[in-house]
């Protein structure tokens, strides 16, 4: 790649320098993070990008991070239920697609709400099914009142309860690999 130089005075280095280290990145990378800045590349690397299924196998990368880095990832890791390496992968991956990723446990539970909607569509399908079949053998014999409307009731609560868990459910996950 083509390198881009400069000579500034001692106390700007210095600052330039004391910057870099707060946001802990070198020089350099500062440095790049400036010029794309500055001629408007930047904002093509702030947008989300889109997991392409042709490229998802996966390929390795080994990263340098201070101890107390990897104290606080391993941490936080073994709090998702994560190995290390997968959260580490999670976090690069939401940061980058825009997307939550669900651990193992809340796939199950979304995967546990995804039955519970499977049974009340098959509930209501039931209903629907003995109500035609009535009503065919003994036309206009169910008018509209017919229906125990309680039992419909508990069916729209369940429904609501259901879609506010998963609403709770992805928020979180949302949430967790979230820069602070």
């Amino acid at each position: 790649m083509p390198v881009l130089k400069t000579l500034v005075e001692p106390k700007i280095k210095t600052r330039f320098r004391n910057i870099a280290k707060a946001r802990g990145l070198s020089e350099s990378e500062l440095l790049r993070a400036v010029v794309l800045a500055a001629t408007d590349q930047s904002k093509d690397t702030d947008q989300p990008i889109m997991p392409d299924a042709e490229k998802a196998e996966s390929d390795r990368m080994t990263v340098r991070m201070p101890r107390f880095l990897m104290e606080a990832t391993k941490k936080r890791s073994k709090a998702k239920g994560m190995a290390p390496s997968r959260w580490v992968t999670a976090l690069v991956q939401s940061n980058l697609t825009g997307q939550p990723v669900m651990s193992d446990a809340e796939l199950e539970g979304l995967q546990a709400s995804g039955r519970e909607l499977v049974a009340i569509g098959r509930n209501i399908n039931q209903i629907a099914k003995s109500i035609n079949q009535a009503n065919i053998i003994h036309p206009g014999a169910f008018d509209k009142d017919w229906l125990p409307l309680i039992k419909l009731a508990e069916l729209s609560q369940a429904i609501t309860e259901n879609r506010a868990a998963i609403r709770v459910l992805v928020r979180a996950s949302q949430n967790a690999w979230k820069a602070d």
